[in-house]
């Protein structure tokens, strides 16, 4: 709900589409490599749950600073760091208190 009263306050167009696409070639391939290399940290570690936070944490921070430095104007990076933070809140919470 608050994000799409954010969407509307800072006229941040609905209509990207289903996935998310990079703003160059550099960020897909940089996350792609994120991902294949946390899948594979995952299989040797005791704990993947802080993995798994500090993982969205690193991927999220990366595509924040790439759409603020590419795409400034379209504000899509303030949505992306709210996302962080609510994704960063929920595995906190549900991993670590419950």
């Amino acid at each position: 709900m608050f994000e799409r009263w954010l969407k509307k306050k800072l006229k941040i167009d609905k209509s990207k589409g289903a996935f998310y696409k990079g703003v160059n070639p550099f960020q897909r391939w940089t996350e792609i490599a994120m991902i294949i290399a946390f899948l594979l940290l995952i299989w040797f570690v005791n704990n993947p749950i802080s993995w798994l936070i500090g993982y969205f944490l690193i991927s999220l921070s990366f595509r924040a600073f790439m759409e603020w430095k590419y795409k400034r104007e379209e504000k899509e990076y303030i949505l992306t760091l709210y996302s962080m933070f609510i994704y960063l809140f929920v595995l906190v919470i549900g991993f670590y208190l419950i």
